[in-house]
């Protein structure tokens, strides 16, 4: 099977996105082969759809039907790039409205270009954690930060490793959840290694970067010391991120945003 694709780089969280329609039963497969070394070698994959809102230029829906901060960003930047209809431009900035699979309703996404028309970076809201739980581990406490379709783990000051995830993900996970991330967060450096696992593509994967993983962290942050983080930059090891998070007697608004490259355009064959 032919499919037309976009290899992007949101600060290092690289993620294809498969432009040919497919049926949604095919994405975990499909997804499995496009990130092998031996296709295309992403972190991740989004298939773009048709949008539900007339709001919406555009759909994007992940391989394991999770929300994805940083593919909602790259996926804006592509189609700003490509001049998608229903894009607005001020100057050099962009305002994309998108819809993004575990999140309700429509996103707007901002995307700027740099030299000769190509995507800088990209920001974008994001989906609110609806619960923040600090709970035990070993003889400390993790941040427990559940999202609508992912769930994240911030362990402080603890060596990433994947043995870690899965004690955690075995006590934390839960199987309704489509997604699950250890953010192993070093607080005095302001930098997080994500690990994380879509149970649909039956992947984990070290990640350049992960968008909901750093809303995680300043979420849990935000939690424990009652206040708003703003504009906190977060290292990673693909690149950094910066995060907002609005705290009102609770968590009502997020936001990322980081640079963006397009990568490459063509074509993919997969196996069907």
């Amino acid at each position: 099977m032919e499919l037309g694709f976009v290899k992007l780089n949101p600060a290092g969280n690289v993620t294809v996105i498969v432009l040919d329609p497919l049926p949604p039963q095919l994405y975990g497969r499909v997804a499995r082969q496009i990130m092998r070394p031996t296709g295309l070698g992403a972190e991740q994959v989004g298939f773009i759809e048709r949008p539900r809102d007339h709001g919406a230029v555009a759909r994007l829906s992940m391989m394991g039907g999770e929300f994805c901060g940083n593919a909602a960003r790259a996926f804006a930047a592509w189609l700003a790039f490509r001049g998608y209809p229903g894009i607005t431009w001020q100057g050099d900035e962009a305002q994309v409205p998108i819809e993004v699979s575990g999140h309700a309703g429509v996103l707007v996404a901002k995307a700027g270009r740099g030299p000769g028309g190509r995507p800088a970076w990209a920001s974008s809201p994001m989906p609110v954690p609806h619960r923040v739980s600090f709970l035990p581990f070993r003889n400390r406490e993790l941040a427990l930060v559940e999202f609508a379709g992912i769930s994240h783990a911030v362990v402080w000051d603890a060596d990433p490793d994947a043995e870690v995830f899965r004690k955690v993900a075995a006590d934390y996970w839960d199987a309704a959840t489509p997604a699950f991330g250890v953010m192993f967060f070093r607080e005095g450096a302001a930098q997080m290694t994500p690990l994380v696992a879509v149970r649909d593509s039956d992947s984990l994967v070290w990640e350049g970067s992960c968008a909901s993983g750093t809303v995680a962290v300043a979420s849990a942050l935000a939690a424990m010391e009652r206040r708003s983080v703003r504009s906190m930059e977060l290292k990673q090891p693909g690149g950094e991120l910066r995060v907002t998070v609005e705290w009102e007697e609770g968590i009502t608004g997020a936001e990322i945003g980081g640079a963006v490259q397009v990568v490459a355009q063509g074509t993919v064959w997969v196996d069907p």
